[in-house]
């Protein structure tokens, strides 16, 4: 039954507490310069029982995955608690996240195939990869600054890495006492359903998060359906300039990745396309 709906009244067992213990413990020190707020434990566990029915036997992409959702249903999943996705593969420009679950998926002998890799959604997508997968789960940067322009870079990428019949998860932040989240939503669900897509649940007010200057702010889950063959209008292109300012947030230069000793690097190979400072 895929309709998360109805499957609010969730039991959690001491066994996925310790499960979820096991993944945030592994979870690197979250960079807040890249807007990188990691969800509770307890919040993942409820998020991996009412979505695991929409992964079961999909090729699913994780872009970006620093609350580690990849190894809660790899590991949910090999222990036979969940159902089992075809594949996952993660993309995230921190390296450290990606070395992270490949080491994961090997310490528990993973029964999901699982690929990793580095990449930064501002530069072009792998032509290896497009149409590859058919469902994407994605957590971007909220998008505060930019009225959703963070989520919807995302989305944009979702549509050139998926196929066209794919379906996804969007976990963004919404409540309707803050004004920035209602715009952003507004914006990003205005994109979803003039590219192509229909959004098919939505349930608000779910996940709370590593956030100590609003410790209050939930995030929305939407699962969408693509229903028409519209392609992003950046497929094989780096991000436009408009899309990079404030896509973290705030005003900073762009990355190109975070090393796996936290060390952050530069991006020179933009500098001819936006400058060192282009806000």
């Amino acid at each position: 039954m895929n309709n998360i709906g109805r499957s609010l009244n969730l039991t959690i067992s001491q066994e996925m507490v310790n499960l979820a213990d096991q993944v945030t413990y592994r979870r690197p020190v979250a960079n807040r310069t890249f807007d990188q707020i990691f969800m509770h434990g307890g919040d993942m566990i409820q998020q991996t029982l009412l979505m695991h029915n929409f992964l079961d036997e999909k090729n699913v992409l994780f872009l970006g995955d620093g609350d580690g959702m990849s190894m809660m249903f790899g590991l949910f999943a090999t222990q036979g608690i969940t159902s089992r996705p075809k594949s996952l593969t993660v993309l995230d420009f921190d390296e450290r996240m990606v070395n992270n679950i490949t080491k994961f998926s090997e310490d528990f002998n993973f029964t999901v195939p699982v690929k990793t890799s580095v990449y930064n959604i501002i530069d072009q997508s792998e032509s290896e990869l497009r149409r590859k997968f058919d469902f994407f789960y994605i957590n971007p940067p909220y998008g505060s600054k930019n009225k959703g322009l963070s989520t919807i870079a995302w989305l944009h990428r979702c549509m050139d890495l998926c196929d066209t019949d794919a379906s996804g998860c969007l976990v963004i932040p919404y409540d309707e006492k803050v004004t920035w989240t209602v715009d952003a939503m507004k914006n990003i669900q205005k994109f979803l359903i003039e590219s192509g897509f229909v959004i098919r649940e939505m349930i608000t007010g779910m996940h709370s998060y590593h956030l100590p200057e609003a410790p209050g702010l939930t995030s929305a889950t939407l699962v969408v359906d693509r229903i028409q063959k519209y392609l992003s209008e950046f497929e094989g292109l780096l991000l436009p300039k408009s899309y990079v300012a404030n896509l973290y947030g705030g005003e900073r230069e762009v990355p190109k990745h975070i090393e796996d000793d936290g060390t952050v690097l530069g991006c020179p190979n933009y500098d001819w396309v936006y400058g060192k400072r282009f806000w």
